[in-house]
């Protein structure tokens, strides 16, 4: 009898534990496949024949720097390299993608800040934007916590929290109502930031030896970056009208085909060439988004050379 019950017992452990292995694995499948490595772009609201106020033009520039960082934060599964149970190393696209976003958020939150927040150099920066750029972007992309306890999610969407509240500060006539100015210098600062950051990514990716393996980190994190990029490109055409006027229609277009192409960068199975010289009968994704970052920064370098003018 004592048997018979412990084989019950083994048995019923046994299904348990299947049970829980195969409930894990459908949720690494579900945060596979729901898990998007495209997202939608920032597009800026359409106001129609009404000029944008200085109020706007703060909003739109508080949400191109935070879009892809929010939309990531509100996806279906959240923010992904802080989650547990193996999940950041399994499902390395979206986390690696993730982890691009909020490496070029952190310096777009601190050149923007001290840009477009102020009238001159020596102005004391918004409070708001100093805690979004020093105290809550920095936070570690895989700080797990709950509640009261800090964690990175909690940290991230306040900094967001405090851009949009900035921007909708701006003209209120509060106390704490923050200032928009964006001057020429500015817009050049900016788009010097853009290239940057694709430069940055560029030479990630042309690394002398990237692994079939180690590809698709790179590849995923180039386009996090390339996200914010696209984002914060966006933001600054649509409050200010001399980039196109001034870096030309067609830089204008071409680098955000080319930075749209790279949002939307996804092969079934990334691989990183045949051989060196790439020749073989392999594809090499990793060449082939560099083209599209090349060309973007490229173009975006041609506007912001034309600022200086």
């Amino acid at each position: 009898m004592n048997i018979k019950l412990k084989e019950l017992k083994i048995n019923l452990v046994g299904k348990i534990l299947l049970g829980l292995v195969g409930i894990y694995v459908l949720y690494l499948l579900a945060v596979g496949l729901g898990s998007t490595t495209c997202p939608e772009g920032y597009k800026a609201p359409e106001l129609g024949d009404t000029p944008l106020t200085d109020r706007d033009k703060a909003m739109i520039m508080a949400q191109a720097v935070t879009h892809s960082l929010d939309s990531q934060l509100n996806s279906t599964f959240g923010w992904i390299p802080n989650d547990l149970l193996l999940v950041p190393s399994i499902d390395d696209n979206i986390t690696n993608y993730q982890k691009g976003v909020i490496y070029a958020t952190r310096p777009a939150s601190d050149m923007v800040a001290k840009t477009i927040s102020r009238f001159g150099q020596n102005d004391t920066l918004d409070p708001r934007l100093v805690d979004a750029t020093s105290r809550y972007f920095p936070y570690s992309a895989d700080v797990w916590g709950w509640a009261v306890v800090y964690n990175t999610e909690g940290k991230y969407k306040d900094g967001i929290q405090n851009w949009i509240s900035w921007a909708a500060s701006v003209d209120s006539g509060a106390k704490n109502a923050g200032i928009y100015n964006v001057k020429s210098d500015d817009v050049y600062q900016i788009l010097k930031y853009c290239t940057s950051m694709l430069e940055y990514t560029l030479g990630n990716l042309n690394k002398d030896k990237i692994s079939h393996f180690k590809a698709d980190d790179d590849i995923y994190f180039a386009k996090g970056v390339a996200s914010v990029v696209e984002d914060v490109l966006c933001g600054i055409i649509a409050v200010d009208s001399s980039v196109v006027e001034r870096g030309g229609k067609e830089n204008v277009e071409v680098a955000l085909q080319r930075l749209d192409y790279i949002r939307n960068f996804n092969p079934w199975y990334v691989v990183a060439g045949g051989n060196d010289i790439g020749d073989a009968m392999l594809p090499n994704h990793i060449a082939a988004l560099a083209r599209h970052i090349d060309v973007a920064s490229n173009r975006i370098t041609d506007i912001r050379n034309s600022m200086e003018k």
